[in-house]
């Protein structure tokens, strides 16, 4: 039986706006991973556990801590691993499952502290970040990740993290809140070992446990909402877990999905001069105007109305560009099928061609049904379907019925069935 793995987070140093440590993952070469911030804090080592726990996983084994952590997090992290571990038997990136990792450190000493008041929210500029805050109104900071969405090493985005800081922080001035800017090279670590769609919740986490002296609460916001959220990335099955004794982690957005937050920002003058969706930065633009998230939100946008003054994005508008782009994950679709649902709703039959197709589209690479809807309601209701609809589901059946596969498994089925029936007995 061949050896499992031993893996290091090793030479931990937490000083005043700083955590750095050795990183030994994967039989890979020791890397110094790091966060800095020239918020005056001095971090503890939780942030390591969290930052390195997933990647860890990648190879299993054991993973040693040098230096004491939250008794908390080393209870909670089981059931973390529990939960990654079943959903990636399921992801679909053609990569072997997780392993558990045997967690090896020491629990440090726990002192009461007295409640700061504070509670922070991720800004990135987005969507997402700008409906956290306008929602919560007790949110006190700010916190922006350098190294994250935008990467040094990407020569198309060179500048572009400055430009943006730049705009957050007038962005803060103007909500009156202090922005916590935070630099790391995490990702160095992290993309060789977990992929980023797997992951990308894991440098909001370490952030949020690197600034916790600061705060009673920060909130973590995936870009989906309950009824439709896959098994993967932010959820509130599993944000929770990273709450230690000092600080409390809470996921929020659930409720509403993405077309209703673009909704509740878009008139808010703030997210009309800051608004932020590209990631893609070709030509280091802010908005690009021309990518799958530029494209579909200033759709969503001309829908409500909404889009003329955005000073972020391009002044034209090309939804024949759907055309052009790809939609290769379901939670991608779930996002344009709500789209489609705004588009309708708002009687925009100039756009909902264009629409409707890249949503077909896009349900065709995906290998999915026609009939296929991610989201079983419809304005909150559950939606029955339409006499079209029911005539395509009768077709797709009848297809299935007469093929050659049904047919051949049909001896099976019936033998599965006596034996079920035998059992309940």
């Amino acid at each position: 039986m061949p050896e499992r793995p031993v893996q290091r987070v090793a030479d931990i140093r937490c000083e005043p706006g700083e955590l750095s440590f050795e990183a030994r993952l994967g039989g890979a070469e020791p890397q110094r991973i790091w966060f800095r911030s020239e918020t005056e804090v001095t971090p503890s080592a939780d942030a390591a556990l969290v930052a390195c726990l997933m990647p860890a996983m990648r190879h299993g084994g054991s993973l040693e801590i040098g230096a004491p952590v939250s008794p908390r997090l080393l209870r909670n992290q089981r059931e973390y691993q529990a939960i990654q571990r079943a959903w990636s038997q399921a992801w679909i990136y053609n990569e072997e499952p997780l392993e558990e990792v045997e967690v090896k450190a020491q629990p440090r000493a726990v002192e009461p502290s007295a409640p700061t008041g504070r509670v922070a929210a991720f800004f990135s500029g987005g969507v997402d970040s700008f409906a956290t805050i306008l929602s919560n109104p007790e949110v006190t900071d700010l916190i922006f990740i350098r190294g994250v969405d935008i990467l040094p090493r990407l020569a198309h985005q060179d500048g572009i993290a400055d430009r943006v800081e730049a705009r957050l922080r007038e962005a803060a001035a103007e909500l009156g809140k202090p922005l916590h800017v935070v630099e790391t090279n995490l990702r160095d670590l992290s993309d060789p070992l977990i992929r980023w769609e797997c992951f990308y919740t894991g440098p909001l986490l370490a952030v949020s446990h690197f600034l916790s002296p600061l705060f009673d609460r920060v909130l973590i916001t995936g870009d989906t909402d309950h009824e439709t959220q896959p098994l993967i990335g932010t959820s509130m099955l599993i944000d929770h877990l990273w709450s230690s004794e000092e600080l409390e982690v809470v996921d929020f957005g659930g409720r509403l999905n993405r077309e209703q937050r673009i909704e509740l920002i878009a008139d808010h003058p703030v997210a009309r001069g800051t608004l932020r969706t590209c990631w893609e930065n070709p030509d280091g633009a802010y908005n690009c105007g021309r990518c799958r998230k530029c494209t579909m939100t200033m759709i969503s946008l001309e829908a409500i109305g909404r889009r003329q003054g955005m000073e972020t994005f391009p002044s034209e508008l090309d939804v024949g560009r759907l055309a052009e782009l790809e939609l290769n994950q379901v939670i991608s679709l779930t996002i344009c099928e709500d789209l489609l649902d705004t588009v309708r709703d708002h009687g925009r039959t100039d756009m909902e061609p264009a629409v409707a197709a890249f949503v077909e589209k896009g349900r065709r690479s995906l290998g999915l049904a026609k009939s296929y809807r991610s989201r079983p309601s419809r304005h909150g209701k559950p939606e029955a379907p339409s006499g079209t609809e029911v005539e395509a589901l009768e077709a797709e059946l009848a297809t299935v019925l007469e093929s050659r596969s049904w047919r051949l498994t049909e001896p099976l089925r019936r033998l599965g069935s006596k034996l079920r029936a035998r059992r309940a007995r």
